[in-house]
Formats: C-alpha cells, structure tokens, sequence
C-alpha cells in the first residue's frame, strides 16, 4: 500500500477556546486556503487538526513557507496517513524507521489519541513502537534523541510524523477585528504591527508623513515595508496623511512639538478607527526610549482617545526590537534613510508633560481642526 505524504497542522492556542472555538478555527481554515490557493491542495480538518494533501510532491516546501508566515498555527509536520489500527500504525512506523535508520541515533516514540473511543490507548501505541524500535537496534530515549517518531490518532485515521516545524502561534488574522496601526519610517512600529496581526487583527495602516504630495510618501520605503509585512496577511488598508498643516501651526511650540506631534497622530487615528470600525490603535513605543514615551508624555498624548491605545513593544529594548524586525523581515527596509516626521529635533522636550498645559497648547493650534483638515487630504490605499 502506498502512503501519499502530507502535513499536518495543528493549531495549539485555539483549542483552548470555548464556545466561539470553531469560528476561530474556521477563520484559520479560511486563512490556509487563501494562501494557499495558488497549489490547490486538499485541505480538511480532522477534529484538532487540520491536514493538507499537496497535488504533487513537490508542492511540500511551498506549502510549509507559506505556513510559516500564518498566524493561529501552533506547528505543523510532514506526515503519512493509515488506519487508526495497531497493525496498521505498527506497519507503517516500522518502514518509515528502516527507511530513515541511517540518520536516527536514538529516537523518542510520542503519541497522542484525540479520540477516545478507540479500544486501543496512545501507551499502547508507544510499546507496540518500541518494540519495533529495539528490533531495528536502534536507541530509544525520551529525553536525549536526535529523532522524534510522533503518531496522532483521530476516530479514522493516524497521522506519523518524523519532523516537526514550530509555527507563529497567536491567533488567525481577522479573529480580533480591525486595529489602526500608526506605521512611521522607523524600526520599532513595524514590529508593534506583526504583533498586532499576531493577535488576530486586521491592520489599518497610518503614516503621517511630510511630504507636500502623497505621491512622494507612496514613493517611498514605506509601501514596502507594508509589502513585507502583508506577507504575513494579504489584506490591509493605508492612508498616507500629509503633516504640513500640523507643522506650521505647531512650530512656534518649541520643546512641545513632539508630544502634540504624538497628540496629532493618536488624534488621526482614532479619527480613522471610526471610519474604519476598529477598536484598537497599536504604535510602536517603548516606555522611556525617547523623551515622548515618558508615562507622564504618553497619558497627555492620548488623554483625549477613547479607544485602547496598545503598545506591544512598551517592555522591550532597542536589541529585543530589532531582533524581532530582522526575523520578521522589515529591518532592512526600516534603517533606510528617511524623513520622518518624528525626527524633530525639539530642545530640551518634556518628560513629564502636565495636562492642563497639553489641553492649552491643543487649542492654541487649533489641533481638531488640524486633524480634520489633514484627514481630508490623506490618500487612502487597499489591497
């Protein structure tokens, strides 16, 4: 009998759900299928799993790129699939050790029964395995191995497997809704938006930029590193918003242009949160990295917001930061040069910014008009 290879995938976290588990799984589900749409493999899900049959053989290193940039999968394998029977289990995983005997020095047998109904139990499965094992000479260890045979069993079929890949975890993307994601030309916000997505959002991008023409932010690094980030999740919207009525109403504040230029951008995009249906605004800060994201500077900056303001990266340093950019591949992108309008080079900025000034200065600019007024200018992109 032949034994077609395929991969498993299983999606740890969201098994932990409750009643609302299978709207989670189905949105992973619909995630896989999306992008994997160009291979058209058989996808079905087997109770806690899911399993996809490639087309063709080939396919097998495609399939399992693209699942490593999915969200809500917990790890997957490349696995064959028999009858849920000893026999059946045993006969298999016997061929596959003599097949791979040469790259095995010691080898730990794991199995796990999802359905309980079978008359067999998962130990069962291991000595049957062991035996095997012994019978071949090789080595077998459950703490010190260099191969892992590992059997799942569901109510029709199981599932072995000698490679295991760990996967992104975290939720499937669009479980969590919409979240409005302030994106600059720098390291850290990048980074804020991969674990926006990883906890399920569907990010709309915000870049204030400063520019006379949208054109000219639409020419720069910043599409790509929305490109980079999309690979992790094709679907997102970006509005390019111009900072020049802000700069010229907020010049003669001095040393507190760069918290309103922060009250600017939080204001913008809760502004962006109503148009768009999104109960969350993530942004790239880390508590007391430059003089803005003080606690006093961050609560005057989003005092008058009144959805979460959330910020992934607020216990992390510059080296966790940008470990994470370069693993997920927006770092390059991020240190190319690039006028930021973040990089305002204030004297002697405040770190502990008191309230009632901030509510002052506010209406001295005029910071709502200002907001509505660069909204209506903003250039809005889908994909």
């Amino acid at each position: 009998m032949k034994h077609d290879r395929l991969i498993v995938v299983h999606f740890g976290e969201l098994w932990l759900r409750g009643k609302n588990r299978n709207e989670y799984v189905k949105t992973l589900l619909r995630n896989i299928r999306e992008e994997l749409s160009s291979l058209s493999p058989m996808i079905e899900r087997n109770y806690d799993r899911i399993s996809i049959t490639p087309r063709k053989e080939s396919d097998i290193p495609k399939i399992k790129q693209q699942l490593s940039k999915i969200f809500g999968i917990s790890n997957y394998k490349v696995s064959y699939k028999t009858k849920a029977t000893i026999a059946s289990i045993s006969s298999l995983s016997e061929k596959l050790m003599k097949e791979n005997s040469k790259e095995i020095s010691s080898l730990r047998i794991e199995a796990h029964r999802s359905y309980k109904e079978h008359k067999f139990k998962s130990v069962d499965v291991v000595k049957a395995l062991l035996k095997k094992a012994e019978k071949l000479g090789m080595k077998t260890n459950p703490r010190d191995y260099d191969t892992e045979m590992s059997i799942s069993v569901t109510k029709d079929y199981a599932f072995i497997s000698m490679e295991r890949t760990k996967a992104l975890k975290g939720l499937p993307v669009g479980t969590s809704g919409k979240g409005v994601v302030l994106l600059s030309g720098g390291i850290d916000s990048p980074v804020a938006a991969w674990y926006a997505m990883k906890r399920g959002i569907v990010p709309v991008y915000v870049h204030v930029h400063p520019f006379a023409k949208n054109s000219e932010a639409l020419a720069s690094k910043i599409p790509r590193i929305i490109s980079i980030l999309s690979e992790y999740h094709p679907h997102y919207k970006a509005y390019f918003v111009p900072a020049g009525l802000f700069q010229i109403k907020a010049a003669k504040t001095g040393r507190y242009e760069l918290i309103l230029l922060k009250a600017f951008m939080l204001g913008l995009a809760a502004r962006i949160a109503e148009l768009e249906d999104a109960k969350v605004i993530y942004t790239g800060e880390s508590l007391g990295q430059v003089a803005s994201q003080t606690p006093h500077n961050l609560l005057a900056a989003e005092m008058d917001v009144r959805i979460p303001v959330l910020r992934p990266l607020i216990g992390m340093d510059k080296e966790e930061i940008i470990s994470v950019a370069k693993r997920i591949g927006t770092y390059e992108e991020s240190i190319k040069e690039y006028s930021d309008v973040c990089s305002i080079n204030a004297r002697n900025p405040p770190t502990r910014m008191n309230a009632q000034l901030m509510d002052r200065l506010k209406l001295d600019i005029g910071l709502d008009r200002i907001i509505e007024s660069s909204l209506a200018k903003a250039r809005k992109v889908e994909e």
